[in-house]
């Protein structure tokens, strides 16, 4: 099993990464960083990542080696993801092969520009992301977590290791949930890192 982990190449948020990440590394999970270029990809509070394949790589030679696909959120992610054709055809590949795809943030918007999430419903983060997922037909619902047939989507920074460990568990076989379930937030102030 192997998790691709779209990045914007620039503005993508460190903290919610470095929590997706925690959770893959301590759950063994490899992944693999993508973007619309290789090389590297800087983060809103100055982390760098090795992104070593484009999505157009992806698509072309490298697909069936994943099986879930991770979309970053951050303000990089509306500036070089929402309207990134080769990533969202890549969404629509992963979703016709049943792969589990998530998106955290502002990154929910490619999944709904992709139509994968017309009529169903989903989270994203606060104020114009959810104008763009309404136009789009998602039935947003206003939740930390949201999880239905094989998608995660997550409203915020805050919700990313419980936004990982859905795709975990989506990949390590546990039967599929009746209708959305919500994850309640966290009775605690402050970041899990």
């Amino acid at each position: 099993m192997k998790i691709l982990i779209a990045v914007p190449p620039t503005g993508y948020h460190d903290k919610e990464l470095a929590q997706v990440l925690a959770v893959y590394d301590l759950n063994k999970m490899p992944y693999e960083f993508a973007s619309r270029e290789a090389g590297h990809a800087k983060g809103t509070f100055g982390g760098r990542v090795y992104v070593s394949l484009s999505f157009e790589d992806v698509i072309l030679k490298k697909e069936e080696e994943f099986d879930a696909l991770t979309v970053l959120g951050g303000h990089g992610a509306q500036a070089h993801l929402w309207n990134s054709v080769d990533l969202i055809e890549l969404v629509k590949i992963f979703r016709i092969h049943k792969k589990v795809i998530g998106g955290i943030s502002t990154g929910p918007v490619v999944l709904a520009r992709a139509g994968i999430l017309k009529k169903r419903p989903a989270t994203v983060i606060a104020g114009n992301p959810i104008r763009e997922m309404m136009k789009m037909d998602v039935k947003y619902e206003n939740k930390p977590v949201v999880f239905l047939d094989r998608i995660v989507t997550a409203r915020d920074p805050t919700d990313a290791k419980r936004f990982a460990e859905l795709i975990v568990e989506y990949l390590l076989g546990n039967p599929e949930f009746n209708g959305p379930q919500v994850v309640p937030a966290p009775n605690k102030l402050g970041f899990d890192i």
